[in-house]
């Protein structure tokens, strides 16, 4: 997934404890007993009132939850009005990530090794205008993903139901996904195409947020939507703001993750970085219970680091985010030419420019090091700076092409282009610099036929495993005309099929080891992209503000216990 921000943009589970890890003394486990209990456990020292702001330069791309494959856009989304049938627990004190039911009372059962997955909802769930949920919400929510509707939202549970997607969207006639049925009004059965035992975490996407089907008339609802969560829309002013209130329907009794504390959020957009680093270095009484969406800036990150009194309303730490720059291997076919331009990017300078160590670590592979699976590497050892020269010998005797490079066209992507564009140069690479609308940004270089060649991204993980990166990135036979997020454009039939292999491995602490091996196969052997860095989090939150913490999910904070201070 990846991640909406003034700083660059994110894009975007394993059944037991016993064979499911994240590294750095995290630890994941998965609830199928239903033992995560409603409501959520109580923050000690958190009150009820008061108001906070989130702090954005831009309104997210999509609300709809079908649509919704932003890192950032989820956090909030996820923590405040979008609730699906599994979700996780994260704990600020131990690491521990735990999926459980959300919607459902368990992250699903399944008696035949992941080929059925059965869901019973939960007591006393409700949309924002005191509708009762029912399976059929959750069942059209999942038909309607595999319309246009749902090209730019998640796909893993299209692909578990109906692989040729030959089922465009339920209709007219109203016809439910293949393999989904509703026993009754709190039970949802799915039946996939083959087994899948880390299904529970795609359920855990907003492919499952209920959406009713005679209120939503279609792309309607990206404005229309209704909250399944402790807070609902009160008023919007469209690319300005959105205000969240309590929402009365919602009980706690039937949620496990989430508390209500603050009576309103205020979400600001059109805060650039550098704005919401300066209100929140020295906030007023107004931005003290505000917080920063994005990263300290660049060039405010010593003053910060050097002035305790600031430094300890930081929220800091490594993320299982990387920044790529991918090579559109349509159009750039050739792996040398791919592999000149790996030796001839200049790393520590973008790395530099992007805000240094504390904002981002260089990296060499495709996993982040957060991640089960990653595997220490360099493919193409460059030094800090790279290596025109050796960039320049496997050119030799061939056209170089001149490349047109496209990212966000936002204030600190402009400002890190131009080293893009000295770095590859040097090679003797004619390099055309190619600003998106961010608003467009993912709906021009996702489609098959985007004419640019090297783009910009950042890519999290869906779930806390390495298919939720190399599954997205690298399967080929998933390349469609649009929507996609193989953003290079990668088709090798043996590694989709390996891929897909490794998908099925219900030993994940095994699939992580092959992960790790095609990582630097895929790089060795097929150069796609350009591993950039591995991001970490600098980001200020108001000094009345509460209950935050680095979401191992999004590279966000997590927002789901967050109160006014006393």
């Amino acid at each position: 997934m990846t991640n909406q921000g003034d700083s660059p943009e994110l894009r975007g589970p394993a059944l037991d404890a016993e064979r499911t890890s994240l590294p750095v003394g995290q630890r994941l486990v998965i609830d199928h007993q239903g033992a995560a209990t409603a409501p959520a456990s109580e923050v000690p020292g958190a009150r009820r009132g008061g108001s906070v702001t989130l702090l954005a330069d831009a309104p997210p791309e999509h609300m709809d939850p079908a649509q919704t494959y932003i890192g950032t856009t989820l956090a909030v989304a996820t923590a405040f009005f979008h609730r699906a049938l599994t979700g996780y627990v994260e704990d600020p004190d131990n690491g521990v990530l735990t999926l459980v039911g959300d919607l459902a009372t368990d992250a699903g059962r399944t008696l035949d090794g992941g080929l059925t997955w059965t869901y019973t909802l939960r007591d006393g769930l409700a949309f924002e205008d005191g509708t009762p949920i029912s399976s059929a919400d959750v069942a059209h929510a999942v038909a309607r993903s595999f319309s246009e509707l749902g090209d730019y939202g998640p796909q893993f549970i299209q692909r578990a139901l109906d692989p040729e997607r030959t089922y465009r969207g339920p209709g007219q006639d109203g016809r439910p996904a293949p393999g989904v049925t509703t026993p009754d009004a709190r039970t949802i059965v799915f039946r996939l195409s083959e087994p899948y035992p880390d299904f529970p975490f795609f359920a855990a996407t907003t492919t499952t947020t209920p959406v009713p089907a005679d209120r939503a008339p279609g792309a309607e609802y990206e404005t229309t939507w209704l909250s399944t969560g402790p807070y609902r829309r009160k008023e919007e002013q469209p690319g300005e703001y959105i205000l969240l209130e309590r929402n009365p329907h919602w009980s706690p009794a039937s949620d496990p993750i989430r508390r209500q504390y603050v009576d309103e959020v205020r979400w600001e957009f059109g805060v650039d970085r550098t704005a919401q680093t300066e209100r929140l270095a020295e906030p007023t009484e107004a931005d003290a219970t505000s917080i920063a969406t994005t990263d300290v800036a660049p060039a405010d990150i010593l003053a910060i680091q050097v002035d305790p009194r600031k430094l300890e309303r930081v929220l800091d730490g490594p993320t299982a985010y990387a920044m790529y720059v991918y090579i559109n291997t349509q159009r750039v076919p050739d792996p040398d030419v791919r592999r000149a331009l790996i030796y001839a990017f200049d790393r520590d300078s973008y790395v530099e420019a992007a805000g240094g160590p504390a904002a981002a670590e260089p990296a060499t592979t495709i996993l982040a090091p957060l991640l089960p699976g990653y595997r220490p590497y360099d493919a193409y050892p460059t030094g800090p700076n790279g290596d025109p020269e050796k960039a320049k010998q496997l050119l030799a005797g061939k056209e170089v092409p001149k490349l047109r490079y496209a990212f966000q066209d936002i204030a600190p992507l402009r400002k890190l282009a131009p080293v893009v564009k000295t770095g590859l140069e040097r090679a003797g690479f004619e390099i055309e610099l190619v600003p998106v609308d961010r608003a467009a940004y993912y709906s021009t270089v996702g489609r098959r036929d985007t004419d640019v060649d090297l783009i910009w991204g950042v890519w999290g993980p869906d779930f806390p495993d390495p298919a939720g990166v190399m599954d997205v990135l690298f399967r080929g036979d998933r390349l469609a005309e649009t929507g996609n997020m193989n953003l290079s454009y990668f088709d090798d039939p043996e590694i989709s099929r390996r891929l897909a292999a490794l998908g099925k491995e219900t030993d994940r602490s095994a699939a992580a080891q092959g992960y790790a091996e095609l990582d630097q196969e895929i790089m060795t052997e097929h150069a796609p992209l350009i591993p950039v860095f591995y991001k970490r989090q600098f980001s200020l939150v108001g000094p009345q503000v509460g209950g935050l913490f680095i979401s191992s999910l999004y590279s966000f904070p997590n927002l789901t216990r967050v109160h006014v201070k006393s």
